[in-house]
């Protein structure tokens, strides 16, 4: 879906989603559904190298990794000691969702890097010269950063607390931050301003859909949301759940004692309420990358303030370190998950060998696989059944797709539902991907093809 923009951009010079042409309004004109951030950033790698996965993938494991980085000098400009500093960038680094989340072609790594950078700049101990321009690019960052991605605009409340934190000139920072944060939106507007209507029906119906979400899960529901990247899911809720507790007690003692709480400690809470509570709202599971650095930044707070408890820091360690080795078994050792991939990929495309159109809702996405080996097949990514975007938009595009894949019927567009209904028209097969149920392919396929027309 990411892709698709950013390489049309290359081809065309145009920033269109040739994916989702003739399904929603305007795709064949701007891609406005989405802030353009990652999609250039996407698109000059796959000007400078090619037009592959790969190439975009190592772009987001850059950004996610160099955040990883911004993320230790960090902890050293907050004043955590050594061997903290050391825990908290090892914690993070271990973590297999870290891997999982951040090297996906997506736009999370760019996201945190521009957000990190601009709470670098933020507390930045400098001369007041220097101060005004680290605001200023701290704007910046944090502007890029929510043109990565709207969850950025979240992490700003992060970064605002830190341009106030005990600043004396906090009003002449704020101006040029604010000077800083507005240059690019500018240009977004810019770019925006001649098909306002289709920005407010393309990134409006991305606003309905998290609504829906957000409406529709239950507590329980985005509880599994947010585990579901975590390697021994249920331990690590017990010991995020015990750090809450244990910097809860922390933080007592301190204001008991001296009625404030050291900076580092502040910045936890603000940075770990802010980001569980986006979450909360937003329901999606690609954010909880997010929630890495937060929880991170308290095992690095225990490791200085509570001795006793070091403990909980080492089992977190362990935890990462025994999910990497399963993550490492069950995909590279028990099971050969290239040759599974490619098998299956193959036969999808066996089925489609009549097809010249199809229609994907499918996980694992065999759009790269498609993409190289039928390169004249028309290829549609799917809408989601929440966007809210009336059928008649897209029924013309639908009725001329002869396949279609999907990994869950139940997720399919109300409209696609009615469309396959007739047994006589369409063939349906339905098969799992042989592997085990905690494998990261551990999917259904059905797939739809026209008999007749």
């Amino acid at each position: 879906m990411f892709f698709s923009p950013a390489n049309h951009l290359v081809e065309t010079g145009r920033l269109a989603t040739p994916v989702l042409f003739g399904l929603i309004p305007g795709m064949e004109i701007k891609t406005l559904w989405m802030p353009p951030a990652y999609l250039l950033y996407s698109s000059s790698l796959i000007h400078l190298f090619s037009d592959s996965l790969t190439v975009v993938r190592l772009g987001s494991s850059i950004a996610i990794y160099f955040s990883l980085v911004c993320l230790y000098f960090l902890t050293k400009s907050f004043g955590f000691s050594k061997k903290a500093s050391i825990i908290v960038f090892s914690s993070i680094i271990l973590e297999p969702l870290l891997f999982r989340f951040g090297s996906a072609a997506r736009m999370e790594g760019l996201t945190a890097l521009f957000f990190l950078m601009s709470l670098l700049f933020v507390s930045s101990e400098t001369t007041k010269n220097k101060r005004m321009l680290f605001c200023l690019f701290g704007g910046v960052c944090l502007s890029l950063s929510c043109l990565s991605h709207p969850f950025g605009a979240s992490l700003g409340i992060i970064t605002l607390f830190l341009l106030f934190y005990k600043n004396q000139n906090w009003k002449l920072c704020l101006i040029f931050f604010g000077i800083g944060g507005i240059l690019p939106i500018l240009v977004w507007v810019y770019y925006i301003y001649p098909d306002f209507d289709l920005f407010i029906l393309q990134f409006g119906s991305q606003l309905v859909r998290k609504k829906t979400l957000f409406q529709n899960f239950s507590l329980y529901d985005k509880l599994r949301v947010f585990l579901f990247g975590f390697a021994f899911a249920k331990f690590r809720l017990i010991v995020i759940g015990i750090q809450i507790f244990l910097l809860s007690i922390l933080s007592f003692r301190f204001y008991s004692k001296e009625k404030s709480l050291p900076k580092n400690l502040q910045i936890y809470w603000v940075w770990v309420i802010t980001v569980l509570f986006s979450l909360y709202s937003s329901s999606e599971g690609w954010y909880v990358i997010h929630s890495l650095f937060p929880l991170v930044w308290g095992m690095g707070l225990i490791y200085d303030n509570l001795p006793k408890f070091k403990v909980v820091v080492w089992v977190g360690l362990l935890i990462s370190l025994s999910g990497i080795f399963q993550f490492t078994y069950i995909h590279w050792y028990k099971t050969d998950s290239n040759l599974i991939l490619k098998n299956h990929f193959e036969k999808i495309e066996q089925i489609l060998q009549n097809s010249k159109s199809v229609y994907l809702q499918a996980l694992p996405d065999p759009y790269f696989y498609l993409r190289t080996k039928r390169p004249n097949l028309t290829i549609r990514e799917f809408i989601p059944g929440e966007l809210g975007i009336p059928s008649e938009v897209f029924l013309k595009t639908i009725h001329s797709i002869d396949a279609f894949v999907f990994y869950n019927d139940d997720l399919r567009n109300s409209a696609i539902k009615d469309l396959l209904k007739d047994n006589s028209v369409w063939s349906r097969e339905e098969w799992d991907i042989p592997v085990p149920t905690n494998h990261w392919l551990h999917y259904k396929t059905i797939v739809y093809t026209k008999t007749k027309n």
